[in-house]
């Protein structure tokens, strides 16, 4: 799909159709979001999410291992938070049962995208339709990239130094088990910033330990 890079103006608004999560779509999500579901959910631990089928690896970003929702099948492939209701004009919406706090960031800022660039200490953003025919994009809703930016600036800082972690990691090929024992299941019962300082730590650490690489 055509991306556009945002200064500071686009257009926007959804209209709860739910095509964006149905069908094919890869949801991909930071520590973060595993931290706030794990706790929606009063689990004890972001590793029981992957017990649960909630999440999988997969192997998307900088070649690591990246969380990634797993939609349901049955009847139809979709997102396991989505929520269909039939409104009173008859017409059927998808709602997310996440909404509004602890929703993905990829989904909160949909449809701007960020792309993170290191090597060159750039951060720019793009506007992506959610889906080829998504209605919301022909909509002349007025959005502010500062007001997005400002509304979830913790957040963005978050996976701002998630990505970090990965540019290191990137260096080393790290298998999937131990990106899920050693960076993906932490407790919930800590305050999050101190848990990302430690995988911060702990990201420089392992790449000098000879077991860490892949077969």
């Amino acid at each position: 799909m055509k991306q556009t890079p945002i200064d500071e103006i686009y257009h926007f608004q959804c209209t709860c159709c739910g095509d964006c999560c149905t069908g094919n779509m890869e949801i991909n999500i930071n520590v973060y979001d595993l931290y706030k579901i794990a706790r929606r959910l009063k689990l004890p631990s972001t590793g029981d999410l992957f017990k649960k089928k909630l999440v999988e690896l997969q192997q998307v970003q900088n070649n690591c291992w990246t969380p990634q929702l797993v939609f349901k099948t049955s009847p139809f492939v979709f997102c396991p938070w989505l929520i269909n209701d039939m409104g009173d004009d008859d017409v059927l919406r998808g709602f997310c049962s996440l909404h509004s706090h602890d929703k993905p960031l990829i989904c909160k800022m949909a449809p701007a995208g960020r792309v993170v660039d290191f090597d060159n200490g750039r951060v720019s953003y793009m506007l992506t339709p959610p889906t080829e025919n998504c209605p919301g994009m022909e909509i002349q809703n007025v959005n502010k990239l500062s007001d997005l930016k400002k509304v979830l600036h913790m957040e963005l800082q978050f996976e701002y130094r998630f990505y970090g972690i990965l540019e290191i990691l990137e260096k080393k090929q790290i298998s999937k088990e131990l990106m899920l024992d050693e960076f993906y299941s932490f407790s919930t019962n800590r305050d999050f910033s101190e848990i990302l300082a430690e995988l911060e730590d702990k990201s420089k650490l392992i790449i000098l330990r000879p077991d860490t690489v892949q077969d």
